[in-house]
């Protein structure tokens, strides 16, 4: 049989399996849908996921890095660790397997599909937070921080002990580079076949900890963030902080004023808070979810990100996104949809 034969007898087997084998993340992901939509209706502002474009973006820009990521980590295993004869033969061999493997590429490719429809819900909800609860936590939020901190803003805490133009510049770096690590995970998690309860439990507990926290949550203890204190007025009560790291930023760099700015002239100029949204703390909620993930296949790895998640933590504060509350809550909120994920997938058990 030819390998284009093989191919379609495959394919018409393999999606109608998929689709069935992903109903708990696309019966997740429709409920998300439901709320946008509703809340579409009620605010009047027309709701589009805008799937194709993101889908579109992710394949050319993305995409490439991260196939070469996984070829170059999948040789440096060969080479160093299983060490066969031909290591390259072997890592092409292995390559052909995964790619030719119509299950796994069809089964991936429906979860990837449902996971950037979640996530222009999730955007389009975010956005909609300030019209359906305007921001007024944010003083008690501060409030309670000094409270649990001794009567001391954590950010102040943060920078007597770190705070240098190098560490806030290396600490904005990881913060910006979250975003390719979490991509990643995702696309891991879509395509891995072995294993697979596992990362399907992944991908599940990505949605219930993002539309929780980054949605419902979010709506309900609506809050901006320091960096918007004194705009909002609020008070001045985190100036210092932000004037420390422009003068950070006149030494080093700190990418993070850049999007401050970014964010705020889209608020004021539509009416649109994109991207502005404090508690709970979705860096560090996804972080320690990707901690849990990672420790799945090894300690080691569960070590690295429990590394990068504290390093997250401690930017959400430094660089004057969050307070330390809404990382102490997205972390809570992680291990919960951590466990909820795992009876969802136990109790639904077609992964």
């Amino acid at each position: 049989m030819s390998i284009q034969a093989d191919y379609a007898r495959s394919s018409l087997w393999a999606w109608p399996q998929c689709l069935l084998r992903n109903r708990l993340l696309i019966a997740c992901v429709l409920v998300t849908v439901a709320a946008a939509t509703y809340v579409s209706r009620l605010l009047g502002v027309p709701f589009e996921t805008g799937t194709f474009s993101a889908l579109m973006l992710l394949f050319t820009g993305m995409l490439p890095p991260f196939l070469l990521l996984l070829l170059v980590g999948r040789f440096l295993h060969l080479a160093f660790v299983v060490r066969p004869q031909r290591p390259i033969h072997q890592m092409m061999t292995d390559a052909r397997r995964v790619f030719l493997d119509f299950e796994r590429i069809s089964l991936g490719m429906v979860a990837l599909v449902a996971f950037m429809v979640f996530m222009g819900t999730f955007a389009y909800l975010k956005f909609a937070i300030p019209f359906v609860n305007p921001f007024s936590w944010d003083v008690t939020f501060a409030e309670w921080d000094r409270a649990l901190h001794f009567g001391v803003d954590p950010y102040k805490i943060v920078l007597g002990l770190i705070g240098t133009p190098v560490v806030a510049t290396g600490v904005n770096a990881a913060y910006h580079g979250w975003l390719f690590l979490m991509y990643f995970s995702v696309i891991l998690a879509c395509f891995s076949k072995e294993n697979r309860a596992t990362h399907y439990r992944y991908l599940i507990s990505f949605v219930v900890v993002w539309f929780l926290g980054g949605n419902v949550i979010a709506t309900l203890l609506s809050s901006a963030g320091p960096v918007y204190y004194e705009r909002l007025g609020f008070g001045a009560d985190f100036v210092a902080l932000t004037e420390t790291l422009k003068g950070y930023d006149a030494v080093g760099r700190i990418w993070a004023l850049d999007v401050h700015e970014m964010l705020w002239e889209g608020y004021v100029a539509e009416g649109r808070a994109r991207g502005i949204s404090a508690m709970p703390s979705m860096h560090v909620a996804s972080s320690v979810l990707m901690m849990l993930y990672a420790y799945t296949y090894g300690r080691w790895a569960g070590r690295i990100m429990a590394v990068f998640a504290g390093v997250i933590m401690v930017g959400s504060v430094m660089l004057a996104w969050h307070y330390a509350i809404d990382g102490y809550l997205g972390a809570a909120i992680a291990v919960l949809g951590w466990k909820l994920a795992g009876w969802m997938v136990r109790k639904d058990g077609a992964a």
